[in-house]
């Protein structure tokens, strides 16, 4: 195999040679498999993540601005966390939904919550519906304020800015509480 320089590596990459790709993927998807399964993948989440990590530098490289700042290979490096790191997060926010499945349907809960969560359930418990309802809306669901002032019928930015810190100051309260 010819070895390339990295930037040599991406300059080829930004003029869309397929060699290049089929060199970073040789060079590097080793690495990605390797980090997603140390954290609780498989090798097919693994060719995701790679995939993903390839459609962010292409992207990336596009940009005339762009310098690479480090080697190549940290760079997919942290590509390649920060891609892991964020469908860990997305899945983990999907999992309450889980608890829909009854228990007597016989399935091993394979997804327990962690120590975290759970503390955070707990805060949630202790705080008014209404800021219940506005988190989830603001921090869950990522609703503009301006929506969620018009949903919940107040009459101005400044209002709903006040109802979101008296909620998290809720929050805060009960994150205190032992």
């Amino acid at each position: 195999m010819t070895t390339f320089t990295d930037q040599e590596l991406i300059l080829q990459l930004k003029a869309g040679d397929r060699h290049a790709t089929a060199v970073i993927y040789q060079v590097y998807f080793p690495m990605v498999t390797a980090y997603v399964q140390q954290h609780n993948g498989h090798p097919a989440d693994a060719e995701d993540v790679f995939q993903e990590v390839m459609l962010v530098l292409v992207q990336k490289i596009q940009s005339p601005d762009f310098r690479l700042t480090a080697s190549l290979k940290t760079y997919l490096y942290a590509i390649a966390r920060n891609c892991w790191t964020k469908r860990l997060r997305d899945n983990r926010l999907l999992l309450p939904g889980a608890e829909a499945i009854p228990e007597e349907a016989g399935m091993p809960d394979l997804f327990p919550d962690p120590p975290a969560t759970a503390r955070v359930q707990g805060w949630l418990a202790r705080i008014t519906d209404n800021c219940k309802h506005v988190l989830k809306a603001l921090f869950y669901s990522r609703q503009p304020m301006a929506l969620l002032a018009r949903k919940m019928g107040w009459k101005n930015k400044h209002t709903a800015d006040n109802q979101k810190y008296k909620c998290l100051q809720q929050l805060r309260k009960a994150a205190l509480e032992k």
